[in-house]
């Protein structure tokens, strides 16, 4: 899995937000939506698809493209006279990231704190505990192993 520069992701993070949205502005998101979709496309038919649900210019998503490409959330490939976008990083490996990001940082300033904040937050799930706790066993396996 590709890391995301953390300077980079974690710059404006919105709590309140859905998926990428905690990290990326509207049409950012907008685009990866659109790219998650269908990988590989041109400046045209990602404006075409985000036509569908809002009005926009040409400039306006070869400019998003271009700054997202140069940022390192996508890929692009020059074909024939055109240039073609796909994600750096599928929809998992970036919200991954984004949450491995986040929760370093803050167990970095206090583990202690971080994880019974943790627990707490997860604690009203018992599905959730569960998994916690299965994931728990699974590294302390793959600890013993090494």
């Amino acid at each position: 899995m590709q890391r995301i520069n953390p300077k980079i992701a974690l710059r404006g993070f919105r709590p309140g937000a859905r998926g990428a949205n905690h990290v990326l502005g509207d049409l950012e998101s907008a685009v990866m939506e659109v790219l998650w979709a269908k990988s590989g496309q041109t400046v045209n038919e990602v404006e075409e698809r985000l036509r569908q649900k809002r009005e926009i210019a040409h400039t306006t998503v070869l400019t998003t493209l271009d700054r997202m490409y140069r940022k390192g959330y996508l890929n692009r490939e020059k074909q024939a006279k055109a240039f073609v976008y796909s994600p750096r990083y599928t929809r998992n490996e970036f919200e991954r990231t984004m949450a491995q990001e986040v929760l370093g940082a803050l167990i970095g300033q206090s583990a202690e704190t971080a994880v019974s904040t943790f627990i707490d937050l997860i604690g009203n799930d018992p599905g959730a505990l569960d998994q916690l706790e299965a994931k728990i066993r699974e590294k302390r396996r793959e600890r013993a192993k090494k």
